[in-house]
């Protein structure tokens, strides 16, 4: 069976071969899809996935495609303000939905995407690149099985010189650097994805203390830096952005990192550069350290695409941590951070509406 799949917005740079093979390619290797429409403002990234996906129907609006054609599952690459509106239109029409990350701008949006899936029944992935990695798996499978004890402490950190050295497209900045289309800067662009980890594997945290801003890039007005630091109960997590690590896409080895750790009472795992195929362990039986490579994952979680057809096929709840309910707490932990920020003292979580809200 192959699922009817749209696209609405070409212009991420996670939709294309930039950093690997891209969620276009991983969808349409997995076989399980058959991509029937695209839409985009950009005439020139219509031309292109008509000529590289044989895609024949294009639009310039998501909304014209999403109500003439039937589909399936509609990928969401709009810039992060506009993710909501986009799953709002697909939940009402039964259509399923795998959005780029992060899940939108901001915590109301992503609350407006849960409400919608719940309502009308859909199930919805949130695309983070790399993130169905063994490594990913095997990390949280050491916590789950305590063997690294309790965890007291995550520190992730994810960095580059800047969008606009490290490949980015026009069309992908055009809103990247926009802070009220992206929700911000380095934070959310970056943050999220240790955000992703601490709130997997440690839970939502109690309060979030934040600190950054535009240190280096004076062509943006969002952050360039921002450091959050996440309180729990028994346990800490230091989440790290940058878009001003100097020469950081070929001088990566020697920067300190580790790009993630967990800390446990009886161990710890990390994860020394993202490129990595292995991860360092040291535990009881291992107190000098050991290094290991992680199984290969099963075919059916080979990418995201592919985990979530076989989710629509065979009637399985999407699970964490791509999940909607997952990513919409990552929103929370980020919105918080952002307040943070702005107020200069920690932001107790769950979040309360800000004053005039």
């Amino acid at each position: 069976m192959q699922l009817k799949v749209g696209v609405a917005g070409l212009c991420s740079d996670h939709l294309w071969p930039v950093w690997g093979k891209g969620i276009l390619r991983e969808t349409m290797e997995s076989e399980m899809y058959q991509m029937v429409a695209a839409a985009d403002k950009n005439a020139p990234l219509l031309d292109r996935i008509r000529k590289e996906y044989g895609v024949k129907n294009t639009y310039f609006s998501y909304e014209e495609m999403l109500k003439k054609e039937d589909l399936d599952v509609v990928i969401v690459g709009t810039p992060n303000s506009e993710k909501a509106d986009v799953v709002e239109i697909a939940a009402e029409r039964g259509i399923h939905v795998l959005i780029d990350k992060p899940m939108s701008a901001n915590l109301e949006q992503a609350e407006r995407i849960v409400s919608a899936a719940k309502r009308y029944n859909i199930k919805g992935l949130v695309y983070y690149p790399g993130f169905f990695d063994p490594k990913s798996l095997e990390i949280h499978r050491l916590i789950k099985e305590g063997v690294l004890g309790e965890i007291f402490q995550i520190e992730g950190r994810v960095s580059n010189p800047g969008p606009e050295l490290h490949g980015c497209s026009k069309y992908f900045l055009e809103w990247l650097f926009d802070k009220e289309k992206n929700g911000g800067g380095a934070l959310i662009d970056y943050g999220c994805y240790t955000a992703l980890y601490c709130r997997w594997f440690l839970g939502q945290p109690l309060g979030v203390m934040g600190i950054g801003g535009r240190f280096v890039k004076d062509i943006i007005e969002a952050e360039d830096n921002a450091v959050l630091l996440l309180r729990y109960p028994k346990a800490i997590s230091i989440i790290q952005a940058s878009w001003s690590e100097y020469a950081a896409d070929t001088a990566w080895k020697h920067y300190p990192g580790p790009k993630l750790a967990v800390y446990g009472s009886e161990g710890a795992v990390i994860w020394h550069h993202w490129n990595d195929e292995t991860l360092s362990l040291i535990t009881k039986e291992h107190p000098e350290g050991t290094t290991i490579k992680p199984s290969t994952l099963p075919e059916e979680m080979k990418n995201p695409p592919t985990y979530l057809a076989n989710c629509i096929i065979n009637d399985k709840p999407v699970a964490e941590p791509l999940n909607l309910e997952l990513c919409r707490d990552v929103q929370e932990i980020l919105e918080a951070g952002y307040r943070s920020l702005k107020l200069k003292r920690e932001v107790e979580l769950p979040i309360q509406p800000a004053k005039g809200e």
